[in-house]
């Protein structure tokens, strides 16, 4: 039950992150009053590459943490399972 508990939220977290980085700018537009204190529409290019760039990244970091969490699990698990096996034997 653990397992799967994690598993559904690993894909969740997953999706969630992914949004971002497939579109920063829409992030972008709902994170702007908390970096710069002001709405997306009133920032000027620099600033809004800027802010789309860091939020991209910010997604691509949560990416690669869910990938090392879910194969640490997966070598986690293996290894108690062997752990079982020879125990039984």
């Amino acid at each position: 039950m653990l397992k799967r508990r994690l598993s559904v939220f690993a894909i969740g977290l997953a999706v969630v992150t992914g949004c971002t980085a497939m579109d920063p700018q829409s992030a972008a537009r709902q994170q702007a009053e908390t970096y710069y204190g002001r709405p997306y529409d009133q920032l000027n290019a620099q600033e809004k590459m800027r802010l789309e760039n860091h939020l991209a990244g910010q997604s691509n970091i949560a990416w690669r943490t869910d990938a090392q969490v879910a194969s640490g699990v997966g070598r986690f698990l293996q290894g108690v399972g062997v752990l079982i096996l020879s125990a039984k034997h």
